[in-house]
């Protein structure tokens, strides 16, 4: 190889090294964006998993109270099915 060459390869090696730094930049931005939508993210999740835990303990609270009607009037009309 003679000088012109080696100096033509380096000047690519160069203008890549360039661009790969660039590119390394802009994904480091845009990392720190992604981490801070993700960030937001869990917020909004963990108030979400808030809510249904509050929602699901009223259903369950409902369905006992349900559960415990239907077996005293299954209990009083099974009494009075058998007495009379």
């Amino acid at each position: 190889m003679n000088n012109k060459e080696v100096e033509s390869y380096r000047s690519g090696v160069q203008s890549r090294l360039e661009e790969l730094t660039l590119m390394s930049a802009k994904q480091g931005s845009n990392i720190h964006h992604i981490k801070d939508s993700l960030d937001e993210v869990k917020v909004l999740i963990k108030e979400q998993n808030g809510r249904i835990r509050v929602l699901e303990s009223s259903m369950s609270g409902v369905r006992a109270i349900g559960s415990m009607l239907s077996v005293i009037f299954s209990g009083l009309f099974g009494y009075l099915f058998t007495k009379g």
